[in-house]
């Protein structure tokens, strides 16, 4: 039997290698298809790479903020000396997890890297975790997000959470305190480290957002806040019981927002200045410092890390545009968007913007959410939006009910042809901002690198 499964485990590998290298020939990026195809001539293939590794597994989960983390995460670990193995491209599927570990074997199942680094999907996490047993996790947060697919949030929660107290009761949890529905993960667990953020002149007494943590964890009692950060995000305590926001050992302190010039903040006396825009960056960069501290990374290499970090993948990813700048971001739902936009009009610049709406099954069908963001912060600094993607009319009827005047609202559903018509909209000293969803994302993003001729260069 131990022959057999030897057996079955080498074909996968050279199953997926193969796929792997073919994919890559025909110009695809080889991320989920190798992987799938190696899983099904022996599904417990990863389990059996991830034993090999020195170093062992780092798990990234959460709604908003993985795949940025997690990036900055690895410049961090690489420029400490470690090797990794990663799904840098953030496929976080099991299928996407399972290429990044056949990218990091022999053609004879030898591992080659020191230590894996996961982005994980929070669907996802069930499979993966008993597979690669991570001996730390990070969770960025949790927010409402494709209700159609994960169901409501407390399922997603839960379904994290049982996985981690099932199967990895010694990992260590780097867990952000300002969100209580992450927080609570780490009552009573044995090796917790807290990330969050201190009183800012960004943080509110108030918050008209949309909030996923209205009632404690563990009693049900309305939460009393000191404050907000964005979403739930922000200092909370439970009037009816001891919960409250955890004291958290990463503070981020002296949190500036520069708009396209960055973020800057500081964490144990160490000034980080960020290339990336907007108040959620500087959690991922914070998440990503804590994760790094957790596993021994001195402080100049994490500020050396973060700082020559520079956006990704459609994640406030900038490309030249003449004079000025055009930044391409992945919006997916309610509060991510509307920390797009705070970060957005942070500048105070007039704006001209492309938002491509699809409803595929990898965005969600059901695009209710838009309606929960505040696009009514755009209704003065917005001079031009156009409306694309399979999805556009509806777009254009939510930004006209926030109060959008309707003569700079533009539907070009064909993306193509919609960042024509947004690349002669743009005029000199605007803010230009491209926001798609999920399936949009890529195909904008290399119709954006085609137009490097006329001026565009990432």
């Amino acid at each position: 039997m131990k022959l057999f499964n030897t057996l079955r485990f080498l074909l996968a590998i050279w199953v997926g290698k193969t796929v792997f290298f073919v994919s890559r020939l025909a110009g695809k990026k080889g991320t989920t298809l190798p992987g799938a195809l190696a899983l099904r001539v022996y599904p417990a293939l990863i389990g059996w790479m991830a034993k090999q590794l020195p170093r062992g597994c780092v798990m990234v989960t959460g709604t908003n903020g993985k795949t940025t983390t997690s990036n900055m995460l690895a410049e961090v670990l690489v420029k400490s000396g470690l090797k990794l193995t990663f799904n840098r491209a953030g496929a976080n599927l099991i299928t996407g997890v399972t290429t990044a570990f056949l990218n990091s074997v022999t053609w004879d199942g030898r591992i080659r890297t020191d230590l894996a680094l996961l982005e994980v999907d929070e669907a996802t996490v069930i499979k993966v975790v008993p597979a690669v047993r991570p001996h730390t996790v990070v969770i960025t947060n949790f927010f409402r997000d494709q209700l159609d697919r994960y169901g409501e949030l407390d399922k997603t929660v839960s379904l994290v959470k049982d996985s981690i107290y099932k199967y990895l009761p010694d990992a260590r949890l780097v867990l952000n305190a300002d969100d209580p529905l992450v927080a609570q993960i780490g009552v009573g667990w044995q090796d917790v480290l807290y990330y969050g953020a201190a009183t800012s002149s960004l943080s509110s007494k108030q918050s008209v957002q949309a909030r996923e943590a209205k009632y404690c964890s563990f009693c049900g009692h309305t939460y009393v806040y000191e404050l907000y950060h964005y979403g739930q995000l922000g200092i909370y305590r439970c009037p009816n019981c001891d919960f409250k926001r955890p004291d958290p050992e990463i503070l981020a302190e002296g949190i500036e927002l520069n708009g396209i010039d960055g973020s800057k903040f500081t964490f144990r006396d160490t000034e980080i200045q960020l290339q990336l825009q907007g108040f959620y960056n500087v959690y991922n960069a914070l998440a990503a410092a804590a994760a790094a501290l957790s596993l021994g990374v001195d402080q100049s290499t994490i500020k050396q890390g973060l700082e020559q970090f520079s956006p990704q993948a459609g994640r406030m990813e900038r490309f030249k545009l003449g004079e000025d700048f055009l930044t391409l971001n992945l919006v997916k739902n309610p509060t991510g968007f509307n920390e797009v936009i705070r970060a957005m009009v942070q500048g105070g610049r007039p704006l001209c913007i492309l938002i491509a709406i699809n409803d595929n099954a990898a965005d969600g069908r059901d695009i209710s959410w838009l309606w929960d963001v505040d696009f009514e912060v755009l209704r003065d600094p917005a001079q031009s939006v156009v409306c694309a993607g399979t999805r556009a009319e509806e777009m254009a009827v939510r930004l006209k009910y926030a109060g959008l005047d309707p003569e700079r609202l533009l539907v070009v559903k064909e993306l193509g042809q919609a960042l024509d018509v947004f690349d002669r909209q743009v005029r000199s000293g605007q803010g230009a901002y491209v926001l798609p969803t999920y399936t949009a994302l890529f195909p904008l993003r290399e119709l954006m690198g085609a137009l490097r001729r006329k001026g565009y260069a990432s």
